[in-house]
């Protein structure tokens, strides 16, 4: 039922209400790419030949199911796993939520599988990277969803880099449970006082324009770029307790880019949440919100840890495909495990919010070799990782052959290891002395 919100307990009471006990905890992994044309290394389009919506149409012989708005295919829906649309046509899983990373991890691959077929008889490519690393027709091409429209217009208005949010940039995202308000608050501070780690070791995104760009992540940079109000760090989660009463005071603040009624989407001005739980919208006077209204405010929330009834971890460049498995081991093994969840927890609980401000916006362009109170991160890094190593094996989830959930660390001990990020191998691999970048980036990057 979709619940009339009277007041702020009520929204408050929502969040309450997505608590788990530790035996019901799930994982849920969601990995954007870009699909291009293999001749003219150009994006797909949403209409055409090649566009997604004839995609699609091979996707349902494979058992999808699609959702529908204005008689145009918006998503798929299969097994409680969604295909969704970016706006400029990057593709995304939502996978469903299983238990293991084992179950994620396949569930990944059975989809990269099926999206590999189909695009080799389209003669196009999947593209894992967080930037797209070539300029194309940024004004054309876009998936016809009416939230588009309306975020397309704001984003222009709201910070220097939101139509490049909206077009051009590709994440790994992992989804996670809490069991109370005080573990929410412990997982979500680890979140984002360490998403500049994750920025650092996930940097993919080196290349604007086939050119040699300053940023190792340019797509964190974009993120951080495209609208002040509603990006970035929640300054309150560095406060000594968060709650949910703080998160929802956050979220009434934040302006609302429309509100969905009967089907009808409507622009509502620079008005927040609030004005609505007040009934003071302008275009829908004395109107109350929904949960739905609710949920649709939240998702145009672009936080790097963001807050639904569970929690998602936003801040990771899109990369290949043992990375897409090794997201959701690393913040697993953190937080599944209330001895290693603490530990971590006590090793960061002093870090300022200026300082994970500042390492957020170093990790952009220096990537491993940033520091933290004079100690490079990659070091840091590596102490973590061997925290979640430590997680997922008092986890012991085994697969088939008896393997723990260990070994999907093993890319990023690699990366911390060496010191050097997807990023610095993608220029080294491809950008000549002349800063020209060749284009076999997209064929040895593609899935």
């Amino acid at each position: 039922m979709n619940k009339i919100l009277k007041n702020k307990k009520e929204i408050i009471e929502y969040f309450e209400k997505g608590a788990k006990p530790k035996q019901f905890w799930k994982i849920g992994t969601e990995h954007e790419k870009f699909l291009f044309d293999l001749n003219t290394l150009e994006p797909i389009d949403y209409y055409g030949k090649n566009g997604i919506k004839s995609l699609f149409k091979l996707l349902k012989k494979k058992g999808w199911k699609e959702v529908i708005e204005d008689k145009n295919p918006i998503a798929l829906k299969n097994k409680g796993s969604t295909i969704s649309l970016e706006p400029r046509c990057q593709i995304e899983l939502s996978g469903g939520t299983v238990k293991s990373v084992h179950e994620t991890c396949k569930q990944a691959k059975t989809y990269l599988d099926q999206l590999k077929t189909i695009c080799t008889k389209k003669k196009l490519g999947i593209l894992g990277m967080g930037y797209y690393p070539k300029n194309f027709k940024k004004k054309e091409g876009w998936v016809p969803k009416k939230r588009y429209l309306i975020m397309k217009k704001r984003m222009k208005i709201t910070g220097s880099h939101g139509l490049e949010m909206m077009s051009s940039t590709c994440c790994i995202q992992t989804n996670l449970d809490y069991e109370n308000e005080n573990d929410m608050f412990k997982k979500v501070r680890i979140g984002f006082a360490l998403q500049p780690f994750v920025t650092a070791l996930f940097a993919n995104s080196s290349i604007i324009n086939k050119k040699k760009s300053k940023f190792l992540s340019y797509r964190s940079y974009v993120w951080s770029n495209t609208d002040k109000k509603r990006c970035g760090i929640i300054p309150e989660v560095f406060s000594k307790k968060f709650t949910f009463e703080k998160y929802v005071s956050y979220l009434l603040k934040v302006p609302m880019y429309f509100v969905v009624k009967d089907g009808k989407y409507i622009e509502v001005g620079n008005q927040n949440f609030e004005d609505f739980l007040n009934g003071k919208l302008k275009k829908i006077p004395k109107q109350l919100p929904t949960l739905k209204d609710l949920e649709n405010h939240i998702s145009t929330i672009f936080t790097d840890v963001r807050i639904k009834q569970y929690i998602e971890m936003r801040g990771a460049d899109s990369g290949s495909w043992d990375r897409i498995c090794s997201l959701p081991a690393f913040w697993v093994g953190l937080l599944y495990n209330k001895t290693i969840l603490d530990q971590t927890f006590l090793m960061l609980k002093n870090w300022k919010l200026e300082e994970i401000y500042q390492l957020n916006k170093d990790v952009q362009k220096y990537g491993l070799k940033s520091k933290l109170r004079g100690k490079k991160i990659q070091n840091i890094c590596i102490e973590i990782l061997k925290l979640a190593q430590k997680g997922l094996s008092l986890r012991n989830y085994l697969n088939k052959n008896k393997k723990n959930e260990e070994h999907f660390l093993n890319t990023l001990f690699d990366i911390a290891n060496s010191g050097r990020t997807p990023a610095e191998e993608l220029i080294d691999e491809y950008v000549d002395k002349n800063n020209n970048c060749s284009d076999k980036i997209f064929v040895d990057n593609s899935y």
